[in-house]
């Protein structure tokens, strides 16, 4: 038997976050095929959720608002898996590779690392979805829409157009 070292740890981890790619490439259709209607808004306002489907998967759009001076907001869709599922999928990564999941906790604590803190951040790079981890459930969160990034676009166009009006 040969020993964990840290190319099959990163390897066991993408094959981790390979298993979740179509959940996260349906998110990100569902995101794309979302048409931000005022109907909508004002639905999803009122709600503060609201459940859509696509390819005959469901997921949660949520609005969060800002405590700022335009009432910005935030959408997002929402997805859950059971820890279950996900401690499955990850004994399975490792058992491909010859490892149990107690040899890569034996590993993380030797050498410092986080297993989940890696996958999730490695979800996040990769895919654009935040991960967080509650006691029963993986919770996938794909923003759609910010309004913090309209505003941060009108004041860069505002500070190139005054950067270059001698032009």
């Amino acid at each position: 038997m040969f020993s964990l070292t840290y190319d099959l740890w990163i390897d066991i981890i993408d094959v981790i976050v390979e298993a979740h790619a179509p959940i996260f490439e349906t998110m990100q259709e569902a995101a794309d095929s979302l048409e931000l209607s005022d109907a909508l808004l004002d639905d999803l306002k009122k709600k503060g959720t609201l459940e859509i489907a696509i390819e005959e998967k469901s997921f949660l759009l949520k609005i969060d608002f800002f405590e700022d001076k335009i009432d910005g907001f935030m959408i997002s869709l929402l997805d859950a898996e059971s820890q279950e599922i996900y401690e499955t999928i990850k004994a399975e990564a490792a058992s491909d590779q010859g490892f149990s999941l107690e040899d890569i906790e034996g590993y993380e604590i030797e050498h410092g690392l986080d297993f989940d803190e890696e996958i999730f951040a490695e979800m996040e790079e990769g895919y654009g979805v935040n991960v967080e981890m509650d006691e029963n459930s993986i919770l996938f969160e794909l923003e759609v829409f910010n309004s913090q990034d309209l505003d941060n676009l009108r004041k860069s166009n505002a500070a190139w157009r005054d950067g270059n009006s001698g032009n």
